[in-house]
Order: structure tokens, then sequence, then C-alpha cells
């Protein structure tokens, strides 16, 4: 017999949601103490506030039963994230182009919720 409880698809897209928070978390310690660069702190912090805002957007979308938001919040939060993290911890720019492909992700994940809540059809999408 299953045990009664989120889906397998809202249990991972929430260890997503979760893992952001947690990483919003570190990012935003870390930018209390600089980074590799001057103005590290700023990258982190930025990374952490789009994580931070993004994994409560993933299980704020996941309560309304909108799959594909959540999955592009968790996407584009990673995304947009990751190159600034790099940047202000090692100097890198190397991944400095996933930023914009991030943050149309997130985008799209709000425009995509929009009208999952306009349409309700849209909620099995």
């Amino acid at each position: 017999m299953p045990i009664d409880g989120p889906s397998r698809f809202a249990r991972l897209t929430g260890t997503a949601g979760a893992l952001h928070g947690l990483l919003a978390v570190l990012a935003l310690a870390r930018a209390a103490h600089g980074g590799a660069i001057a103005g590290a702190d700023l990258l982190l912090q930025r990374g952490g506030q789009i994580e931070m805002y993004h994994a409560l957007a993933v299980f704020a979308a996941l309560s309304v039963g909108a799959r594909i938001p959540a999955v592009l919040f968790a996407l584009g939060a990673a995304l947009f994230a990751l190159p600034l993290y790099v940047h202000a911890l090692s100097g890198s720019t190397a991944l400095v182009f996933l930023a914009p492909v991030g943050g149309l992700t997130l985008l799209a994940g709000w425009a995509w919720l929009i009208g999952t809540l306009l349409h309700p059809g849209w909620r099995s999408a």
C-alpha cells in the first residue's frame, strides 16, 4: 500500500527548493566576510537573495499545483546564482553567460505561474 504524502515530483522539486534556501543562507553568511574579488560581498548577497526568493517561490508554486513554474524557479535560481557565486569566490567569469539565461528562466516561471492562476486548466501541465 502506498504511503500518503507528496508525490515523487513534489518531493524532488521541494528538495531543490530547500537546497536553494540552504545555499542562500550560506551565500548571505559568506557575503558578510567578502570573497576573492572586490565587490564579492555584493555578488554573494545578490545570489543569496535570488535563491531565497525563488526557494520560497518553488513551494508557493507547488502549493497551487503549478509544476512547471516550480521547476522553472528551481532551475532559474541555480542558473542565475551559480555564476555570481563562482565569480565572487574564485574571480572566474567563465559562467557569466548563465546568469541571463537564469533570469529569463525565472521570468518564464513567473509568467507561467500567472497563467496557471488565471487559467486553472494549466495546472496539470
